[in-house]
C-alpha cells in the first residue's frame, strides 16, 4: 500500500525546469500567482485575468502559482464561504485547469503549489493534484518544495509554499525567513502566500542577496484580513520575479503590467540597435 500510494501520488519536493524564451538575451518574468480564489463574488476578476492575459500573451513571461488559486468552499469547509461561491467546487476546479493548461501548453507554467482552500478535497479521500493536475505537465508541490530554474548561464532556486510558520503582522516577510533558514537556506528566492497581505524584501544571508515574497491576493473585498486583525482589506496580488540570463541578478515588479512594459521598452531598444 505504500509502495502505491507513492507511485500513484500528484506532488514532489524539488523540481528542475529549464526556461526557453523568445528572447534569450532579455529578462525573464515569472508571474506569482496565489490566493486567486477563483468561483468567489468577492474577487476582482479583472485584475486576475488583466494579469492571466499579460502572462498568457508576452514573450519571456512565466508562471508559478502558490495555492488557493480557487476559493473551494464545502459544506464541512468554512461552509458560511458557500454563500459567496455562485459555481460549485467541481465547476471552480474546471475553470481553473483550463486556465492553467492552457499556460502549461506553452511551456509558460513553471510550477503549482498547494493551498488550504485546494486541501478541502481532502475530506473526500481525494487529493486536489490527483483530482485535477494529474495531466499537467509543470512540476506539482503537493506540500511545498524547491524549484531550480536554469535561464542562460544562470539558476535561481525559489523555495515556495503555502504558508509557513513565523508570520508577523507587522513583518509579513518573517516568515519567508524562517523557511529559508531552517528547510532551504540554498534558495534565493522564498514565495508565501495565505495571509492575503503583500510585501517583498531583499536581506543577505551567508553573504548571498535573498529576496522573501508575500504574494497578496486577487480576492479583494474579503473580510478574511479586517477579522484576523491583518488589514482593512486584501491586497492586490501578482508581483513579478524578474530574472537576468547572463548574471546573478533579481528583481521584483509590482504587477505583470508594469514588468510587460518594461519588457516592450527592451524590445524597442533592441529593435533600434539590430
Amino acid at each position: 500500500a505504500r509502495r502505491q500510494r507513492k507511485e500513484e501520488k500528484v506532488g514532489q519536493k524539488e523540481a528542475t525546469v529549464e526556461l526557453h524564451p523568445a528572447y534569450p538575451d532579455l529578462p525573464s518574468f515569472v508571474w506569482l500567482l496565489n490566493d486567486s480564489h477563483l468561483g468567489s463574488v468577492c474577487t476582482d476578476y479583472d485584475a486576475f485575468l488583466e494579469d492571466y492575459r499579460v502572462c498568457k500573451e508576452t514573450p519571456n513571461f512565466y508562471c508559478v502559482t502558490n495555492g488557493d488559486e480557487i476559493d473551494n468552499f464545502m459544506v464541512d469547509f468554512h461552509p458560511s464561504g458557500i454563500y459567496e461561491d455562485p459555481i460549485s467546487p467541481e465547476e471552480q476546479a474546471l475553470m481553473l485547469k483550463g486556465l492553467m493548461k492552457d499556460l502549461d501548453d506553452d511551456n509558460r507554467l513553471l510550477a503549482m503549489s498547494f493551498g488550504n482552500h485546494n486541501d478541502a478535497y481532502l475530506r473526500s479521500g481525494v487529493s486536489f493534484e490527483g483530482l485535477w493536475l494529474r495531466e499537467m505537465k509543470c512540476p506539482i508541490f503537493s506540500s511545498g518544495g524547491l524549484l531550480t530554474m536554469k535561464l542562460g548561464s544562470q539558476e535561481y532556486k525559489m523555495a515556495l509554499t503555502h504558508k509557513f510558520w513565523g508570520q508577523s503582522k507587522l513583518n509579513p516577510t518573517n516568515a519567508c525567513k524562517r523557511y529559508l533558514d531552517f528547510i532551504y537556506p540554498e534558495a534565493d528566492v522564498v514565495y508565501l502566500a495565505h495571509y492575503h497581505t503583500k510585501e517583498h524584501l531583499s536581506f543577505i544571508r551567508a553573504k548571498q542577496e535573498k529576496i522573501g515574497i508575500c504574494g497578496g491576493t486577487y480576492k479583494l473585498d474579503d473580510e478574511f484580513a479586517a477579522k484576523q486583525g491583518i488589514g482593512d482589506r486584501g491586497q492586490r496580488g501578482g508581483m513579478v520575479l524578474e530574472l537576468k540570463p547572463d548574471k546573478k541578478e533579481m528583481r521584483v515588479w509590482d504587477r505583470p503590467m508594469e514588468a510587460r512594459k518594461y519588457m516592450k521598452m527592451m524590445l524597442e531598444l533592441k529593435a533600434m540597435r539590430s
